[in-house]
């Protein structure tokens, strides 16, 4: 099938769905295995988080991806099924109404719009906190922000000039990330096992004691996985522009399963190798006023190394800062479709030039240019809430999943499309379970209790809006997806 018979073809299956084709359906396999790629980032969640497993548990924290990478598949095993089934925009929101209701629709979307808003805001400060240093010698907090809000607005404004550019903008950094990362693999096996001095070597990986001098519980083992479940977040991207994107219904599935294969080997390997490659003490290193994952691959490998990782890291950031403004804007631009937003005509309004949502693109860099000013430009905060509300999002597409298999209400899908078959059940369940203890993880221990605050009341305004207003027009049939009017 030609790419014109494929785009025809995806587009009449839209129609089926509800909507008219209105943006650019320009996404191949690699492009979207590229964004959900860019989304996970593993550069950026390793080179922001690094010294936080030492400081809780020590070195054998790098062990725990082993636990937590295949609690993670069965979330992207289910997301997988769905996302053959029901590939539109807006992926969770879409989803859960379909399966589980409009109501309980609306309140999966607008979670899954706070992750993606805070996400895209996390994003863009972990540009400034990271990578102002290299700019400025003792940078102060507002040029952190003014770098952080800088890239904000100039990712923004590539977002409007279509798709097709933001997402080779998207697949270079992309590929400058896995070619980086791979390239720091070899150089850091060649390093730790033959030619660096006085590393941590293997010892590191059953290193018991902390930074923090702190003893290890439970609780500080379960706050230690969080690397692992921060770096592998964002995946689902790929579905959420499903209707950007030609055959979604096999496209997606492969692209986030093959994002999330990819970054789980890179990601724990790359971790293991940094930690490995540490000279003297860990302590030390994590002390240094520079990013400890530069700092370290300037001692060990060089200026030129450590430039060069500079700017993987920052194509690799700014990539991930790209494909976040890409799928907040999609899920505000299919919220608002349905009329489920306040303001839904300016924020669904879509540029016929373009095929992108405008209106969307200037609420989310707005956002995000806010909350840098309002977190001071501390990214860590900002994470913390952005790990929570995507891990809620999870578990209420996996309660929906499991309603409508329950019911046997699932849609099928056609031939050659992932299907989990008769491990769905096995698979919500483990991934359901998993999504609770994150949750739990991520709004009971004192140190995140302001993030579970703020979740609250970004949750509390969605549910103000329900009541106030969406629930009767829900309840009419005015607002919601068109499948249910």
């Amino acid at each position: 099938m030609s790419d014109e018979q494929q785009v025809a073809s995806d587009d009449a299956d839209l129609a089926t769905l509800g909507y008219q084709q209105k943006l650019h359906r320009t996404m191949g396999s690699f492009t979207s295995f590229a964004l959900a790629f860019s989304m996970v980032s593993i550069n950026t969640g390793v080179v922001t988080l690094f010294s936080d497993p030492f400081t809780r548990v020590g070195g054998v924290g790098i062990l725990l991806w082993l636990v937590v990478i295949p609690l993670v598949f069965c979330i992207v095993m289910v997301y997988s099924h769905l996302a053959g089934r029901i590939p539109l925009t807006g992926y969770a929101y879409q989803w859960s109404s379909r399966l589980a209701g409009n109501h309980f629709g609306w309140f999966t979307g607008w979670v899954a719009f706070i992750s993606f808003a805070a996400g895209t805001a996390a994003t863009s400060a972990a540009i400034g906190s990271v990578f102002a240093p290299e700019i400025w010698p003792n940078p102060t907090q507002l040029q952190i922000q003014l770098l952080s809000i800088g890239a904000t607005v100039a990712v923004g404004v590539l977002n409007v000039f279509g798709i097709r550019i933001a997402t080779r903008m998207n697949d270079l950094g992309a590929c400058i990330e896995l070619i980086g990362t791979v390239v720091l693999t070899l150089a850091l096996i060649g390093g730790v096992f033959f030619f660096f001095p006085h590393t941590q070597g293997l010892g590191i990986l059953v290193d018991t004691n902390p930074v923090s001098k702190q003893p290890i519980h439970f609780v500080t083992v379960a706050l230690a996985t969080l690397l692992p479940v921060s770096v592998l977040l964002g995946w689902e991207g790929a579905a959420d522009l499903a209707e950007e994107t030609r055959d979604p219904r096999k496209t997606a599935p492969r692209a986030m399963i093959r994002a999330v294969v990819v970054s789980s080997v890179l990601g724990i390997v790359v971790f293991a190798l940094l930690g490995m490659a540490i000279p003297g003490s860990v302590e030390q290193l994590l002390a240094h006023s520079e990013n400890p994952v530069i700092h370290l691959v300037r001692l060990q490998l060089g200026r030129v190394a450590g430039s060069v990782m500079v700017v993987v890291a920052f194509a690799s950031i700014l990539a991930c800062l790209i494909a976040n403004m890409a799928v907040a804007t999609r899920m505000t631009f299919a919220l608002s479709r349905d009329k489920m937003l306040p303001g839904s005509g300016f924020l669904s309004s879509v540029n016929p030039r373009f095929g992108t949502p405008v209106g969307a693109i200037v609420l989310i860099t707005v956002i995000a240019v806010v909350l840098n000013l309002a977190s001071g430009g501390f990214v860590t905060a900002i994470y913390s809430m952005v790990g929570l509300t995507y891990y809620l999002t999870y578990f209420l597409t996996l309660v929906a999943a499991y309603l409508a298999h329950r019911r046997g209400d699932m849609p099928s899908a056609p031939q050659g499309v992932f299907d989990l078959g008769r491990w769905l059940v096995p698979m919500i369940v483990t991934g359901g379970a998993w999504t609770l203890v994150v949750i739990v993880t991520l709004t009971l221990p004192d140190e995140n209790h302001d993030a579970a605050i703020t979740t609250l009341a970004a949750l509390a305004m969605g549910a103000i809006w329900w009541l106030a207003s969406l629930r009767g027009r829900l309840n009419r049939g005015v607002a919601g997806p068109r499948q249910h009017r």
